[in-house]
């Protein structure tokens, strides 16, 4: 009879025994999770969109404020969580920038695939200001990323192709219910970064 119990005993131990071992062989494996993450972390590009805004108030106030708008992008030219259409810190969509509070970067990630195939990222930025209650968008930039790597507002592009230290102004004008808002673009990029600055007119 002991040994009975005893023999019992043992089967019973090397049941709970296999059936530990089995849930161990289920544990996925850390490694090929991580290769398979570092190979997706791989279809990216990054560059760099860098914002800034010099507005004065002409009629007395401190600054303007500019509230950044992201249009026409296509979702499948972007990787990862870093792309214009998402809101800061990820993003430059509703980024809303006090006057002289230095420049604004986002290192946005470019889907290397779609870039390979169209060789280039597009987006809109239009910059919004805010003139006693009145909501108005000034002119949009369209964005430019890869092989025709440019910057265009109005008509006025970043020439020549992006070249380090070249940039491009754009002098414009805005009605408000103060007035008329003169005011400059000014665009710079090289190949791996892209600048806009919005600043009141200045003669050349």
């Amino acid at each position: 009879m002991k040994a009975r119990f005893t023999f019992a005993l043992v089967l019973a131990s090397g049941l709970v025994l296999s059936a530990c071992s089995g849930e161990a062989t289920s544990t996925p494996d850390t490694s090929e999770s991580s290769t398979a993450i570092s190979r997706e972390a791989s279809s990216s590009m990054t560059r760099v969109m860098s914002l800034e805004n010099q507005l004065k108030d002409w009629w007395g106030g401190p600054g303007i404020s500019i509230t950044w708008k992201v249009s026409e992008t296509v979702n499948s030219g972007w990787d990862g969580n870093s792309r214009p259409d998402h809101s800061p810190p990820d993003g430059l969509q509703g980024l809303v920038q006090e006057p002289f509070s230095g420049p604004y970067k986002d290192s946005l990630e470019v889907n290397a695939k779609y870039f390979k195939e169209y060789m280039r990222s597009y987006f809109v930025l239009t910059p919004m200001i805010t003139i006693d209650g009145q909501a108005i968008d000034l002119e949009p930039t369209e964005v430019y990323i890869g092989r025709e790597q440019k910057l265009e507002t109005a008509g006025y592009v970043t020439r020549p192709h992006c070249q380090s230290g070249q940039s491009s102004t754009a002098s414009l004008s805005k009605k408000t219910p103060r007035g008329l808002l003169m005011y400059d673009v000014v665009m710079s990029c090289d190949s791996q970064s892209q600048q806009i600055l919005i600043r009141n007119y200045q003669k050349s």
